[in-house]
């Protein structure tokens, strides 16, 4: 006899019904790379954070083969770009490389700048995450502090006698400065606060703006917190790590990356037609991309 569970469920006059969706939206994470070790890593929070909020979490791999995310790509209804190591200066037209820069990671560079890419032609809905934050500024023409401590004027106006300490010591989950939000911006709409306690594990931030960027916090200190582009459906980063208050206040931020990316895919903005990534080297900023739906 067969398993009524495994037989599809059946209408009136033996027509198959029609059942729901079951499609989570895909979000593709950006994972670290530890050279030495040769070896992708990724913190459980980044998926916990999504998984909790309804998406599907997919590690992106790193490769040189773009045919590779040329069929990746279309499969994803959105993006996470996560925290992890410095970025290389040229990318913003700097010659300085400040001694307290991380080891650089240009395979990883690479496939954000064709994240980005993609999903500015697309409006596929993004998310940054402190680098990813500071990636997205890079990306759209800003510039970044290469070390807060050496570089950033600090002009504190809260706590004068407390600077803002971007790394923190103690345990990540537990906040260790306040950031004003623009309470007009998606991101304050959001959250529906105008200060709120985060977390704070970097050493570099954004100094010049991208012109496509608007901000959408302030740390105590002035330095930008928090992006959002306006002509886009979601591409917002943040400097902090929410993921570790994902299940407390800051769940709105995946709940909204999660929401917009599967409304992305029913609007047929994202959509499962093969990409055909062509390659722009005539720019020794970005290796520029474009991609072209085929027809």
């Amino acid at each position: 006899m067969q398993d009524p569970a495994a037989a599809p469920a059946q209408q009136a006059g033996g027509a198959p019904a029609r059942i729901a969706n079951p499609h989570l939206p895909i979000i593709g994470i950006v994972p670290s790379a530890e050279l030495e070790e040769n070896r992708l890593v990724l913190r459980n929070p980044y998926i916990d954070a999504i998984t909790s909020c309804g998406g599907a979490p997919v590690i992106l791999p790193l490769t040189a083969d773009k045919r590779v995310y040329e069929s990746l790509f279309p499969l994803m209804d959105g993006f996470l770009l996560t925290g992890g190591a410095d970025i290389s200066p040229e990318r913003y037209y700097s010659t300085e490389h400040n001694p307290k820069n991380d080891t650089l990671t240009p395979l990883r560079e690479e496939l954000e700048c064709l994240i980005l890419s993609y999903a500015y032609k697309f409006d596929v809905p993004t998310l940054g995450i402190c680098r990813g934050m500071q990636m997205m500024n890079v990306f759209f023409g800003g510039t970044l502090y290469q070390d807060l401590y050496d570089q950033f004027p600090l002009h504190d106006d809260d706590e004068p006698e407390q600077p803002i300490q971007h790394w923190q010591q103690d345990d990540w989950s537990n906040p260790s400065h306040f950031v004003r939000l623009i309470r007009d911006s998606k991101l304050g709409e959001m959250l529906d606060m105008e200060r709120l306690a985060t977390n704070s594990m970097h050493h570099q931030g954004v100094k010049e703006l991208s012109p496509l960027l608007k901000p959408a916090a302030y740390g105590p200190d002035g330095l930008v917190e928090a992006v959002e582009m306006p002509n886009r459906t979601f591409m917002m980063g943040v400097q902090w790590h929410p993921e570790y208050f994902a299940r407390k206040n800051m769940k709105c931020i995946f709940t909204a990356l999660v929401n917009e990316a599967a409304a992305a895919r029913r609007s047929g903005r994202v959509t499962m037609d093969p990409l055909r990534l062509v390659r722009d080297d005539g720019s020794n900023r970005w290796n520029v991309c474009r991609y072209r739906r085929n027809a």
